[in-house]
């Protein structure tokens, strides 16, 4: 039984594998939280900066459409 079950650690790997491929996701943030992720950078200051930085991009993309 306890080859069923998985490492915390491998959950996570084959969710951030898989995450891309959940329709509905905004693809840009997506691939900020897979960067974090990979590189070891996953804590709450710097998803909270690389979220401030996807709804800036989105919101100067907007300004641009709008002008």
């Amino acid at each position: 039984m306890s080859e069923n079950i998985k490492r915390g650690k491998d959950v996570l790997d084959e969710f951030f594998a898989e995450i891309l491929n959940i329709s509905g996701t905004h693809e840009k943030t997506i691939k900020k939280l897979i960067s974090l992720y990979s590189t070891g950078k996953l804590t709450d200051t710097n998803l909270e900066n690389a979220l401030d930085e996807v709804i800036s991009e989105e919101l100067t993309e907007i300004e641009k459409d709008e002008n």
